[in-house]
């Protein structure tokens, strides 16, 4: 996927990176996604629809209040509904991690420890030797996220962060998903033990909008949605919980990201 000019350019220079440090420090993220949550940005709809060449369809006729409007949109998603089937919570590019015995593990360039996305040692050491799953969201992409299988969800734990932009050119720069925004909790699924989901925001996203806190969820049923732009949901499981599809550790082994949509068969349960 081509990576937009300005995001090379904020991130790919030391002159661009300063740029960047400056336009977060002035709040512009925050500044920009008011106007795209008025009235004022409906026009650029049309643009976008037509420069990304997403298909409407399921929303034909539908009138949008604003461009968030348009963003957040909600459709019908089908899911597989096997028990012992692994589903993808949302439209986006997925990448493969294992987590190493020392609770670390190796993304675009940069050392993760698993405390970093909690800041709670105890609840790391639950999934040490276990896998991680990163599920970029584009631009373009559906942008509601939904469970992957039944259970309980614990309590929404939100922490405030940076909005550094989640494409691969901003990964080999910073440690993006310990430093952006971002709210975690712990799925306690039926059928692959216990899971972290973490909603990371980015640039632009200024919201992360999660509907349950200490409740029963059902598979396929929604989570929650980001407002505006791309972001990225990271989970987390035990060692030992899933097998991935063949072809998806196929590719993503060779450090290619996989194309999955909402509720679409990506493993099994162990």
């Amino acid at each position: 996927m081509a990576i937009d000019s300005s995001v090379k350019f904020l991130y790919g220079s030391k002159f661009g990176r300063g740029l960047l440090s400056f336009i977060l420090a002035i709040k512009v993220p925050a500044l920009l996604g008011c106007f795209l949550r008025s009235g004022f940005s409906k026009f650029y709809i049309k643009k976008f629809i037509r420069l990304n060449g997403i298909d409407m369809t399921p929303w034909q006729g539908q009138k949008f209040k604003s461009f968030n409007d348009f963003f957040t949109r909600k459709k019908e998603i089908t899911f597989d509904s096997e028990p012992s089937h692994l589903i993808s919570p949302s439209d986006s590019l997925l990448s493969v991690y294992k987590i190493e015995e020392n609770s670390s593990f190796h993304i675009k360039g940069a050392d993760y420890a698993l405390e970093d996305f909690f800041q709670d040692a105890e609840v790391a050491k639950k999934f040490v030797g276990g896998d991680c799953l990163v599920f970029r969201l584009c631009a373009t992409d559906y942008h509601r996220y939904n469970y992957i299988d039944n259970g309980t969800v614990g309590e929404n734990h939100y922490i405030e962060g940076k909005l550094y932009s989640v494409q691969p050119v901003a990964l080999e720069k910073y440690k993006v998903f310990t430093k952006n925004r971002r709210s975690w909790a712990i799925l306690k699924t039926e059928n692959f033990g216990d899971v972290a989901q973490i909603e990371v925001g980015a640039f632009s996203v200024g919201g992360i909008v999660n509907h349950h806190t200490n409740a029963s969820f059902k598979k396929g049923e929604e989570k929650g949605y980001f407002d505006l732009h791309g972001s990225t949901i990271v989970c987390l499981f035990e060692k030992g919980k899933i097998q991935l599809l063949p072809e998806i550790l196929s590719a993503t082994s060779a450090g290619e990201e996989y194309r999955v949509k909402v509720g679409q068969f990506i493993g099994t349960k162990i």
